[in-house]
């Protein structure tokens, strides 16, 4: 069906009128000392337990912090509560600062970036290995990247409306007809979002790329949108081996299954354990577990207790998708604004209503070379991409998108969805050849800092009362011993 006419027939039925949108935040930031070096510091006990903080954990490593919102229905809540969380960690991380960019800051030596721990029981250590795992295959610094995941479903009503159906296997097939439609205009969210064309030389030490030189510390591309997303940034070539499509829910996690229980040539001569026994790796696979694979979406339930996201998907199905392609914006203090949330609930919509055949593999190689456009030339919009089987420039793509939402836009009962769409300029990037990345990084993040610990006004209280909680509930945590972590370890993908 056109769009318009799915448009107006779901207007007619009330579906705009009654629109449920629910939506969380995952957003990383690295901790950062007074000049900028990635701090060297454990996880701050003020933050809490970094194993049982449902709202405040860290990622990758012990400085790389993430903070987790709950699921809200408005927007204007679901970004207080994320800012209020940004006023409580910026005061209480010890004269330390947030990084305001994806790409990490100058980093001179890696190994000084400590690995995040848990605990010492089977779960908290299946978490370190996993990221050690990281570290051996990729490296430190390309872990340390950070950025926005923006989750997203419909609610129970409006799904629905929607479909006219509550069948989990008519939902499953609609979220992955929206990854696919994801996946096909994500050279657009890239065009929008991307905030990463210049990065410190210490990023790519001994890594070959086709940066020019911005000034002595720093490379740049003068078109890109994301390097975040690029060759160079946050990716595994070895997951180019897998064969993705979301065409439907179990050849999706059969990919992911054979991609973790089936060696991997390049991961396999890592090893699995380091000369002292201990491990290093999870699995030897392209993926050490799901969490591994690297999408800019991704089907999602969330797991409970010792749930896999495997077992979990498989006997329950998809209850949201994670976007996970979105740079920090890094002259908002969040990291994204009211507005860019209210463009991604469109863009979410806009691949929900529009239509989605399956992805061939001819389908999937054009989309590839879409985004990799976009990367690094999307800045120009003359460049050239491939849009609804067409070969066009990526102004006129844009363009077309840009009336598809405003269609969207205009039934939202919340005409600030309007606003945000007009308020969408074209991007450009600025370079100052007078500034290190380094310094600027470090000027907005003491600027941040500053405004975070002058508002009393911002109620904490419940934030503070979490963190003490997760740390009584991190002390009575039985810890396991090492045969049996050890036992669990190589045990965890066995009967996968």
């Amino acid at each position: 069906m056109e769009l318009s006419k799915k448009i107006q027939e779901l207007k007619d039925n009330g579906f705009f009128e009654n629109l449920g949108i629910e939506r969380g935040i995952e957003k990383e930031s690295l901790r950062v000392s007074s000049n900028g070096s990635i701090s060297e510091r454990s996880h701050p006990s003020s933050l809490g337990s970094s194993y049982t903080n449902s709202s405040i954990t860290t990622d990758f490593a012990e400085a790389l912090v993430e903070i987790v919102t709950p699921v809200f229905n408005n927007i204007d809540e679901l970004y207080d509560h994320l800012f209020a969380l940004h006023v409580f960690i910026n005061n209480n991380i010890n004269e330390e600062f947030l990084w305001p960019f994806s790409i990490p800051p100058r980093i001179d030596d890696e190994s000084k970036i400590n690995i995040a721990t848990y605990s010492n029981n089977n779960e908290g250590q299946l978490k370190h290995v996993y990221r050690k795992g990281l570290a051996a295959r990729y490296g430190k610094t390309m872990q340390c990247v950070s950025g926005i995941h923006f989750n997203f479903s419909l609610s129970e009503n409006s799904m629905i409306d929607l479909i006219g159906s509550s069948s989990q296997e008519d939902i499953n097939s609609t979220y992955l007809n929206l990854i696919r439609n994801f996946k096909r205009m994500f050279w657009f969210v890239l065009s929008e979002f991307g905030e990463s064309a210049v990065v410190d030389k210490s990023f790519v030490k001994g890594r070959n790329n086709d940066l020019d030189e911005l000034n002595d510390t720093d490379l740049f591309k003068k078109n890109a949108t994301s390097l975040r997303m690029s060759g160079i940034g946050y990716r595994s070539p070895a997951q180019e081996n897998l064969n993705i499509h979301y065409n439907d829910l179990d050849s999706f996690l059969e990919e992911v299954r054979n991609g973790i229980i089936n060696p991997y040539a390049e991961f396999s001569a890592l090893g699995l354990k380091d000369d002292d026994g201990s491990y290093k790796q999870i699995s030897d696979g392209i993926l050490q577990i799901e969490n591994e694979l690297y999408d800019c979406i991704r089907p999602k339930r969330a797991a409970h207790g010792n749930e896999r996201p495997y077992d979990v998907l498989k006997e329950h199905g998809i209850k949201y998708v994670e976007v996970r392609g979105i740079d920090l914006s890094p002259y908002e203090i969040t990291g994204i604004s009211k507005n860019q949330i209210r463009i991604l609930d469109l863009v979410l919509l806009y691949c929900l209503l529009e239509e989605s055949p399956e992805i061939d593999d001819l389908e999937l190689e054009s989309i590839n070379k879409n985004d990799q456009a976009v990367i690094n030339n999307g800045r120009d919009l003359n460049t050239k991409i491939i849009f609804k089987e067409n070969k066009t420039t990526l102004n006129d793509a844009r363009n077309n998108i840009l009336m598809d939402l405003q269609m969207i836009a205009e039934q939202m009962k919340d005409k600030r969805y309007e606003v945000a769409l007009k308020n969408l300029k074209i991007k450009t990037n600025t370079f100052d050849r007078s500034k290190s990345f380094h310094e600027t990084g470090i000027e907005i993040a003491k600027n941040n800092h500053s405004k975070m610990i002058n508002m009393p006004e911002i109620d904490t209280a419940i934030f503070k009362q979490q963190a003490k909680d997760s740390l009584k509930k991190f002390d009575i945590i039985h810890n396991n011993t090492i045969d049996e972590i050890n036992d669990f370890l190589a045990s965890y993908n066995r009967n996968l």
